[in-house]
């Protein structure tokens, strides 16, 4: 059984992303650089809305492994060691991701250019990161919630809404716009929450 101190990171990795995400200036279309550098000029939320969500994607590799301690107690090791590796390498690409288009525009300012030049010089890189970050957790995330659900962890409807939400993750993480971000919050949400119920529930 699954002390509960292995289960705080589950919940911790949605509420750090709400606050990252939240944090963020709004950029309604990102392929419009004139509206990206009006977001950045917001320096403090921009800087510390993209710090706290790599930081967010982070911790969701020890939400990772938590889940994949209980999974190894119910004989699913295999798929849930896949699922650990995936969504730790996809949390990083994230990571990395945020961490460039957090601090890569301000630095450009810093440096007496504008940050449209960081959005128009830097985007098939940064764009090519949150793609396979986003293909790889997509992966990851799947893999997990259908060993959960093998496992016998996530019964019902639980299980149906849980995966219904990581449908909806993985469609959120490409639209072209910062509102999707807070799709996607909402989906980690209804993701994570339901697991760390079931864990926090069955833990000692």
């Amino acid at each position: 059984m699954v002390h509960r101190i292995y289960v705080v990171p589950i919940f911790v990795f949605p509420l750090l992303l709400i606050v990252g995400i939240l944090t963020i200036p709004i950029v309604s279309d990102y392929s419009d650089h004139i509206l990206a550098e009006k977001a950045v000029s917001q320096t403090g939320r921009w800087f510390w809305g993209h710090l706290i969500s790599a930081v967010a994607f982070g911790s969701s590799s020890l939400a990772a492994y938590s889940i994949f301690r209980r999974l190894s107690e119910k004989g699913q090791v295999n798929s849930g060691m896949v699922s650990l590796v995936l969504i730790t390498i996809g949390s990083s690409l994230f990571s990395c991701g945020l961490g460039a288009d957090g601090i890569g525009p301000l630095a450009t300012m810093a440096g007496d250019g504008r940050a449209y030049t960081f959005f128009e010089g830097s985007g098939m890189w940064v764009s090519g990161i949150f793609i396979a970050a986003s293909i790889i957790f997509s992966l990851g995330l799947f893999a997990q919630l259908v060993a959960l659900i093998n496992a016998g962890i996530l019964k019902g409807i639980i299980r149906i809404i849980v995966f219904g939400a990581a449908i909806v993750f993985c469609g959120a993480t490409v639209i072209p716009s910062g509102w999707g971000l807070y799709v996607v919050v909402v989906a980690v949400l209804v993701i994570y929450i339901p697991i760390g119920y079931v864990y926090w529930r069955e833990s000692s």
